[in-house]
């Protein structure tokens, strides 16, 4: 009796600490690419968080290299968001993390570690839940820089 109290209590401890995400980010999942085909972003769903992977392409090249890391998780009501960005410094390859949280359900991020970007803001098209609009806030009253994406048909 004492091990199945133990057990349901380590149970309530563990989904209390890894809320579920909402279904709004679940709908992030998939391939996503840029206009003009610049680039593209590909998000799944591993347990109870999201991880997305941003890729730039060289239009002369053609070389596809990839730019940035994303996790969205939801710790206990709060939604996380953590942006790990890679530039080329000299010969070596640098990476930079920001974590930004959210509130409620909401996809709109605002960053807690650094000033800019200020925030991120996820939102689908009205009637087109395969139009992905993504705005960058550099800063507090600055209009966002607007980006916009197509979720790419499976094959």
């Amino acid at each position: 009796m004492k091990r199945f109290v133990a057990l349901v209590a380590s149970v309530v401890m563990a989904v209390g600490v890894h809320a579920q995400l909402p279904n709004r980010a679940k709908k992030l999942v998939g391939t996503w690419e840029y206009k003009f085909n610049s680039g593209f972003e590909v998000m799944e769903l591993k347990d109870d968080e999201i991880v997305g992977l941003g890729y730039r392409i060289n239009q002369k090249t053609g070389d596809t290299s990839r730019v940035e890391t994303i996790r969205i998780n939801k710790v206990n009501k709060t939604m996380v968001y953590s942006m790990t960005n890679y530039k080329v410094v000299k010969d070596s390859v640098v990476a930079t993390t920001q974590k930004m949280v959210g509130s409620g359900n909401r996809l709109k991020f605002q960053n807690i570690t650094s000033l800019s970007p200020h925030a991120i803001k996820y939102s689908f098209g009205f009637l087109n839940r395969n139009k992905l609009f993504v705005r960058v806030y550099y800063q507090v009253d600055a209009k966002p820089v607007k980006l916009v994406l197509t979720r790419k048909k499976e094959e």
